[in-house]
């Protein structure tokens, strides 16, 4: 074959022919897609284990404080408890 055959035979074994800025924009826009929803779900797992800790320290120090004769204070005591109690089922 010849350099001109193999130029011809190049060309036709490519399906899409060349690139437009529009197919550029999409495939860059996907890969950055991709990338920030990896950051977003990297945060979010690593974030929510330090998070626990503190939910759980102070949800047990709610329920360990007595009400003081404020209403809302009793009604915040009885909904954590009533929370517990349906995470416990």
């Amino acid at each position: 074959m010849s350099a001109d055959n193999m130029g011809v035979v190049a060309a036709t074994l490519d399906k899409y022919g060349e690139e437009d800025f529009i197919t550029v924009l999409v495939r860059y826009g996907l890969f950055v897609g991709a990338i920030f929803q990896f950051v977003c779900i990297s945060a979010a797992v690593l974030m929510s284990g330090n998070d626990s800790q503190d939910t759980i320290e102070d949800e047990s120090r709610l329920i360990d404080e007595p009400a003081q004769g404020n209403g809302n204070a009793a009604r915040r005591l009885h909904k954590i408890r009533k929370l517990e109690k349906k995470k416990r089922r």
